[in-house]
């Protein structure tokens, strides 16, 4: 009995594997660092509440773990004491952790034109970032009226089917 128990296991482990039983797994996560220069270009302005509202378009270059071009688009909230905030998405095309694609990268920052610091989540890859899913963290300041540039720290994590 016990025979035929451990037979019936091992049979349908076998077949499982044959006939393409799909896991997710997930690789290692690399991290790793870079520096960061995005150039804005603003396509709407508005005051509400004491606020200064831009829409706005960008193009942000990344080099380290993290290689290439994200293009997008945003909105900055400047409130009356200086501080703002802001929230842009785009497509990323280039490398991470040495594999290259496409991919969506979402970013969330506040603070002021002197220092600053947010999130970008980068997932929804195709070709070699399929699977991707990198969360950055990033300081900078304002290096002209409309471009920004620091440094930035990423974990990337890639699953597999």
């Amino acid at each position: 009995m016990v025979i035929k128990r451990i037979l019936a296991i091992v049979t349908t482990s076998i077949a499982c594997l044959c006939l393409g039983g799909a896991s997710v797994q997930a690789a290692a996560p690399v991290s790793g660092s870079g520096t960061f220069q995005v150039t804005f270009v603003p396509t709407g302005i508005e005051t509400a509440d004491g606020n200064t509202i831009i829409d706005y378009t960008f193009v942000e270059n990344t080099v380290g773990i993290v290689d290439g071009t994200r293009i997008g688009s945003g909105e900055l909230v400047i409130h009356a004491d200086g501080s703002f905030n802001t929230a842009n998405s785009g497509i990323f095309t280039g490398s991470i952790a040495g594999k290259s694609g496409t991919a969506e990268g979402s970013y969330s920052g506040s603070g002021t034109f002197a220092s600053a610091g947010g999130n970008l989540t980068v997932t929804h890859g195709s070709d070699g970032l399929a699977g991707v899913h990198a969360e950055g963290k990033d300081s900078g300041s304002a290096t002209g009226p409309t471009t920004f540039a620091g440094t930035i720290s990423f974990k990337v994590n890639f699953s597999t089917t």
